[in-house]
């Protein structure tokens, strides 16, 4: 399974993730050439768990300039609540740490409680609120910095 069926499982099950629409074949390739690439350069760190060759969930963390990683996480719906994200979560903050990187910043949509506690749980607190940055289902919804200080 590759990750365009993992992104495209979430946007059909209409996750509260920012994509909203289904990603294609060829963009997914243009966006793990320059993954790949940023991997090599030492700018970002990426984890897949995958369960019998399918990719069930992805995370990452882009390393910015001024030594801050700005971090993204993807499970999917049958895999939720089983700790799989933390556990991911934990991999990337000890990385960062190993490299040296005290801040750690990610987005959340603000209806996306369980994910919300997952990241307070580990330390994040909201820094930043974007109202209505999203709209969903005919309403708008808000969108949660969320930052990491080690």
């Amino acid at each position: 399974m590759s990750f365009t069926v993992l992104i495209n499982s979430l946007v059909a099950e209409k996750a509260q993730i920012a994509c909203t629409e289904k990603v294609t074949v060829e963009s997914e390739h243009k966006w793990l050439t320059q993954h790949i690439k940023s991997l090599e350069q030492d700018r970002s760190i990426s984890i897949i768990a995958e369960v019998n060759g399918e990719v069930i969930a992805s995370s990452d963390m882009h390393i910015q300039q001024e030594g801050k990683g700005i971090v993204g996480i993807i499970v999917k719906k049958q895999f939720r609540n089983l700790g799989i994200g933390t556990h991911m979560l934990k991999v990337i903050i000890s990385q960062a740490n190993q490299r040296g990187i005290k801040r750690l910043k990610l987005q959340v949509l603000a209806t996306n409680n369980p994910a919300i506690h997952t990241y307070t749980k580990l330390g994040f607190i909201e820094t930043q609120r974007i109202s209505k940055q999203h709209f969903r289902d005919g309403q708008y919804i808000d969108e949660i910095i969320m930052e990491r200080i080690s």
